[in-house]
């Protein structure tokens, strides 16, 4: 069974072959009457940031940047802590047990997520302050009980995956696909994020530009910190594919289908 899918234009929408096709369109993609979350949250988030940053960037300094209970660090918790716990409550949903590929996709999500949670944290450091171990302290540059303070295979790395796969995956692929309609690969269109939470995104995307320019072309900062900002919104990001997959999988489960081909 394949997922092409043709144009229906009675209904505005796109069709899927099986096993797909039991997915309804407001489930497969979120609509207008979503757009509460998908575009006005993150335009919200923008607007707050631009607009404190802009009348007081000692009051941006001292209470949206600080780590641990800075609106951007304890934002970046929540939304990462979030996806994590609803990618593992999608594990027990029969057409991801029935499906060892998508069970392994669906861990990994899960496993990064609560890996992010965690590292933006300190594993629990910035909620109960302890103390980080002498020895530790030494291969730590911010002397945190973190991993991604430690070396460059758990923070740029991993960031730089990321990057690639929320621009080319989440952007790149999706805005193909409204021409060439899904892959037909049930399991890989099954995957593939939706071009409606492209916002969040493109927002971070924006300011990845913002802070690469200022780095490493004009030498002078254009905002404050702007790699705070980038994940926050990758992490928003993350939270809203996890949402519109949950969504793909629920229906397929409603339905009965206990598995999806490659």
């Amino acid at each position: 069974m394949v997922a092409s899918s043709t144009f229906d234009a009675s209904h505005g929408k796109k069709m899927l072959a099986e096993p797909l096709d039991v997915i309804p369109a407001h489930a497969w993609s979120p609509d207008r009457s979503d757009a509460w979350w998908w575009a006005y949250i993150p335009l919200a988030m923008l607007a707050f940031v631009l607009i404190v940053h802009a009348v007081s960037v000692d009051f941006y300094t001292a209470y949206v940047l600080p780590e641990g209970y800075g609106f951007l660090e304890l934002t970046q918790f929540v939304l990462a802590a979030t996806a994590a716990v609803l990618c593992f409550a999608t594990l027990r949903f029969q057409v991801v047990k029935g499906t060892r590929l998508l069970w392994i996709a669906v861990l990994f999500f899960a496993l990064a997520a609560f890996y992010i949670a965690g590292e933006e944290h300190s594993w629990g450091q910035h909620f109960f302050n302890w103390n980080t171990p002498a020895y530790w302290s030494e291969i730590n540059r911010q002397q945190e009980t973190n991993l991604h303070n430690t070396s460059a295979w758990f923070n740029q790395r991993p960031k730089l995956l990321f990057d690639n796969a929320m621009f080319i995956g989440g952007l790149v692929i999706p805005f193909i696909q409204l021409w060439t309609g899904p892959f037909r690969r049930p399991l890989l269109a099954l995957l593939t994020p939706a071009l409606a939470i492209a916002p969040a995104a493109v927002i971070a995307l924006t300011f990845k530009g913002v802070d690469d320019l200022g780095k490493d072309v004009i030498g002078t900062h254009l905002f404050t910190r702007p790699a705070e900002v980038v994940e926050t919104f990758q992490y928003l990001y993350m939270l809203y594919y996890v949402i519109a997959l949950r969504r793909r999988l629920r229906a397929l489960d409603a339905a009965g289908v206990t598995s999806v081909p490659l």
